[in-house]
């Protein structure tokens, strides 16, 4: 039976249990009203406890909107840190395959996607007006977009990408038709069912970024 600090009874609950279970209040309420709510006054209602276990893990609301953005991006393909080196892979290597692997991972396709892009979404058009905070979110986009651009770059030396537009260009266009697609199954899926998703956006690559 667990406790109200979410730790196995017998057993003292560690400090990065604590943090993870902490994030995982703030998805939870993110998802479910907004990151409007995301205060650590409604944050501490929504975990049964007062607001000192947060403003002591995260000390600002901006700091842990950080984490819960950082949270969405675990068992993802990409390591922001370590850039894929796609210049190794064998004969018969397909970039189209890759970077459909890439854009899947977040596409929403299952209730944990949608939950994960609504989040990640959420946060981002919070950070618009919070410039700290969005240099600090544009850092994972940093590191996403050098992954697409190798990926697109590799492609192109081997003849298996398009070659008319700047390899800046493609990458934009990449994530633009993956937030497009994102969007409206998200909040629009009455117009795109989950089930639809994947296949558009395997086809859509293909016209977007094959050879011409």
């Amino acid at each position: 039976m667990a406790d109200r600090t979410g730790s196995a009874a017998g057993r003292a609950e560690t400090a990065a249990e604590r943090r993870a279970r902490l994030i995982g209040v703030a998805r939870d309420v993110i998802a479910d009203e907004g990151v409007a709510a995301c205060t650590f006054r409604r944050l501490a209602q929504a975990a049964g406890c007062s607001t000192r276990p947060f403003t002591h893990a995260f000390g600002t609301r901006d700091s842990l909107l950080r984490e819960v953005a950082l949270s969405t991006w675990e068992g993802s393909p990409i390591d922001v840190d370590d850039p894929v080196d796609p210049a190794h892979e064998p004969a018969g290597w397909d970039p189209i395959d890759a970077l459909d692997r890439v854009g899947a991972h977040w596409l929403p396709t299952t209730d944990e996607r949608v939950r994960a892009e609504r989040i990640y979404l959420e946060i981002v058009l919070y950070c618009m007006n919070r410039p700290d905070l969005w240099r600090e979110i544009l850092g994972f986009s940093d590191g996403a977009n050098l992954h697409v651009a190798l990926i697109l770059a590799e492609g192109r030396r081997r003849g298996l990408i398009r070659d008319d537009l700047p390899l800046e260009d493609l990458v934009m266009a990449y994530w633009s038709y993956h937030a497009g697609l994102g969007l409206v199954a998200v909040y629009e899926a009455a117009y795109l069912p989950r089930e639809r998703v994947g296949g558009l956006w395997r086809s859509g690559l293909e016209a977007l970024l094959g050879p011409r």
